[in-house]
């Protein structure tokens, strides 16, 4: 008898908060891991060895997006999991204020390079319905002050992976809103008390009083994702702190209703 083939990952931002910790739950079940970085943080070190694979990618920057999805084709390997998580808030300031070419690259890395990546990797997806996974951020529902690059680049990631979900029968791809998690991209805001007073004002109390919702809760939402079936999580949209994601009730009514979690006008009956 056949040993059961070691499924593989790849996590695109290892170097990340969410990513490294999605890592290291990976390594923790027996799942092969290639990651990307942009910066080699000496805790991604520690880890290194019990890597695949551990290469640069920088999504600010298309020759290294590029060189990044020509080593892995090089590599002929199948993954079963893909996980996106670069992103950043920059530029931070009105839209009329902040530098044109700065908001352009911003919608880029969050947006453009994410799917410049998935374009190049999902031919080396594994049969048996493989599993995307990328991140959403705030604004989604309302209209975010100082943060328009970021706010459209999430929105368009959304709604690309509905209109993948509806191409592709077999594949997985869902997109997660993780909250307010403790993380490096705050460190954003906080540069930007001016431009942004009232966000660096709610950041920085929430640091000080450390309010916000444990990393823990994205990697188990992401892990209930990953083994999820299609019609319950792929197209969708998924709440960490919102969401009852993993109960049998909601993923019966997903089920039902493949509106549920998409961008959608309501009420046009």
């Amino acid at each position: 008898m056949k040993p059961e083939k070691k499924r593989l990952g790849i996590i695109v931002g290892a170097s990340s908060d969410i990513g490294l910790a999605i890592a290291q739950d990976w390594l923790n079940k027996g799942i092969s891991v290639i990651g990307s970085y942009r910066t080699r943080y000496a805790i991604l070190d520690n880890l290194a060895d019990r890597f695949e694979a551990l290469l640069p990618c920088d999504f600010a920057d298309l020759p290294s997006i590029v060189r990044f999805g020509d080593s892995l084709l090089r590599k002929e390997l199948h993954w079963d999991y893909l996980i996106i998580c670069p992103g950043t808030m920059e530029p931070i300031g009105r839209f009329i204020d902040v530098d044109a070419e700065a908001w352009c690259r911003g919608f880029s890395v969050n947006f453009l390079a994410s799917m410049r990546v998935l374009h190049a990797l999902l031919p080396l997806r594994a049969t048996g319905s493989p599993f995307v996974g990328l991140f959403a951020g705030g604004g989604t529902n309302s209209a975010p002050i100082a943060f328009s690059a970021y706010t459209l680049a999430k929105v368009a990631l959304i709604k690309a992976v509905e209109l993948i979900d509806a191409e592709m029968p077999d594949l997985r791809i869902t997109i997660i809103g993780p909250g307010w998690v403790h993380t490096k991209i705050h460190d954003e805001t906080l540069r930007s008390e001016i431009s942004a007073p009232g966000a660096f004002a709610e950041t920085s109390r929430r640091l000080a009083e450390s309010d916000f919702k444990p990393l823990s809760h994205v990697i188990d939402c992401v892990a209930w994702a990953m083994e999820a079936p299609k019609e319950v999580v792929s197209g969708r949209n998924f709440s960490v702190v919102h969401d009852s994601w993993g109960s049998d009730t909601l993923s019966q009514q997903l089920r039902e209703d493949p509106n549920m979690y998409k961008l959608r006008r309501a009420g046009n009956q």
